[in-house]
């Protein structure tokens, strides 16, 4: 069993306007579950909404919750209560660099423009290998419109969509990460993303 920071990470990306009352808020609470239950680290904004549920569920299972705040953000409240470890960073560009250094895999949820940023920053740098290869998993079906809207002439070239995959909810989309980081260490010379 690999030593706690050598666990792969995976960086949950979603909204952080998402309420408890929310049925997607237990989705994502399932998700972080789900990837705690297959020994994988969970690593979000650290505040409230879809960081909070994926931080919750992760904690809730025994897993390790990583929380990567912003001083921008600090008026917003504190860390949420179940990250285990802080990684607080002065600016946002700091914040999206930690984020996608620091993790083996990512998954986002359905957010706002900070999501979207998110998801685009790391589908660019993998598509241009600024960074290792790893997956990148939107969780729900709503995704499947947003990346069709990508698609086109003069948009987002059809080789690219090789980078991001959808998968349909916290189960399959905990499984595809999951499946992807042993392929990785399966491969020759590869860890799985162990830190």
């Amino acid at each position: 069993m690999p030593k706690p920071h050598e666990q792969p990470v995976v960086a949950v990306y979603g909204s952080s306007t998402l309420r408890e009352d929310d049925p997607a808020f237990e989705e994502v609470r399932r998700l972080g579950a789900e990837l705690a239950r297959r020994d994988l680290a969970v690593m979000t904004g650290g505040y409230g909404g879809a960081m909070a549920a994926a931080s919750r569920g992760a904690a809730e299972a025994g897993g390790r919750v990583i929380g990567v705040t912003v001083e921008l953000f600090e008026a917003r409240g504190p860390v949420n209560r179940w990250v285990s470890e802080r990684v607080h960073t002065p600016d946002l560009f700091e914040r999206l660099r930690h984020l996608n250094r620091g993790a083996d895999a990512f998954v986002a949820v359905a957010g706002s423009i900070g999501t979207l940023t998110e998801v685009l920053l790391t589908w660019t740098l993998l598509s241009v290998s600024a960074r290792p290869p790893a997956p990148l998993v939107l969780m729900g079906e709503h995704w499947r419109a947003w990346l069709d809207a990508q698609r086109g002439p003069g948009l987002v070239p059809e080789h690219l969509f090789r980078w991001i995959e959808v998968a349909g909810g916290p189960e399959a989309t905990a499984e595809r990460v999951s499946a992807a980081l042993a392929r990785r260490a399966a491969a020759p010379g590869g860890n799985g993303g162990a830190r």
